[in-house]
């Protein structure tokens, strides 16, 4: 069953079954867990060496609440 779509990822999130939940992105990730895994990969070919001030202005520029929204209510909705 379909659960999250958009324009760019038409499969987000899913469900199989009962109780097998999959997603396209990582709802756990928080601005210095972003940081953190970009400094890893830097080199990995993600984006441009030359455009990392960009990518770290971009990613502090964000407001990223939805995965924390996502999470909350995935936990309240099933903990039961």
């Amino acid at each position: 069953m379909l659960l999250a779509s958009g324009e760019e990822c038409p499969v987000q999130a899913f469900r199989l079954g009962e109780n097998v939940y999959a997603t396209q992105f990582h709802p756990e990730l928080t601005h210095a867990g972003i940081l953190t895994r970009i400094r890893i990969y830097r080199d990995n070919g993600y984006f441009a060496p030359d455009a990392w001030d960009q990518v770290v202005a971009a990613i502090n520029a964000s407001d990223v609440t939805e995965p924390v929204r996502i999470l909350r209510a995935f936990s309240d909705r099933y903990r039961r």
